[in-house]
């Protein structure tokens, strides 16, 4: 047999990055033959940890690799989620969990999946749940339409998001909790169908 003339590449530890909001930081370490390898990959990492907030440590943020320069594979968010078990802990006795899902688009032409998550201090009646229902989905499609993707994972880490709903929906009915339980970017195939239905 002839001698294998090719070296076989060993596997190298590569870093990869958080995007701008989170100022470039280090979220993870991937091992791959090539850089390139890295193209694709998605991670999770706990908000606390990225913004050293204990009272975060119930969110995830989800990433995924869209580039890689050098040795860095630098991420964007590709989803905001609050842990599942922890939501088990808000509802009480006499209180009501709403659970609403939809699809809207952002400014710059973001398809995403957003399920808000209510929690009433009472047993809501069904007139008022539903009122409450269609003011929060119609609310939301409308802010996320006047606003890019950024500006909307910006909000949501800060609360503001979440703040402004609570200080508009409490007046409705009263609120243990209003929150967005998971935004997502939907998958490309959902946009490309959605868009071709478009024209």
């Amino acid at each position: 047999m002839p001698e294998q003339v090719v070296k076989l590449k060993k596997k190298q530890w590569y870093p990869i990055l958080a995007p701008k909001q989170f100022d470039n930081v280090v979220i993870g370490e991937t091992l791959v033959y090539e850089p390139n390898q890295m193209l694709g990959k998605t991670l999770s990492h706990s908000l606390m940890n990225l913004i050293n907030d204990t009272k975060r440590q119930n969110i995830n943020i989800h990433f995924k690799v869209v580039e890689v320069e050098g040795n860095n594979a630098k991420t964007s968010i590709i989803g905001y989620q609050i842990i599942p078990s922890s939501i088990k802990r808000f509802v009480r006795r006499n209180s009501e969990k709403m659970d609403m899902a939809f699809t809207c688009e952002t400014s710059d032409n973001v398809f995403l999946r957003v399920k808000p998550l209510v929690i009433t201090r009472g047993d809501v009646k069904g007139s008022i749940a539903a009122k409450l229902r269609n003011n929060i989905v119609s609310f939301l499609v409308k802010t996320i339409k006047k606003m890019t993707y950024d500006e909307i994972i910006n909000d949501l880490i800060s609360r503001k998001m979440q703040d402004i709903m609570r200080a508009n929906f409490n007046k409705i009915y009263p609120l243990k909790v209003c929150e967005i339980r998971y935004l997502g970017v939907e998958a490309r195939e959902k946009q490309e169908v959605k868009a071709e239905v478009k024209e």
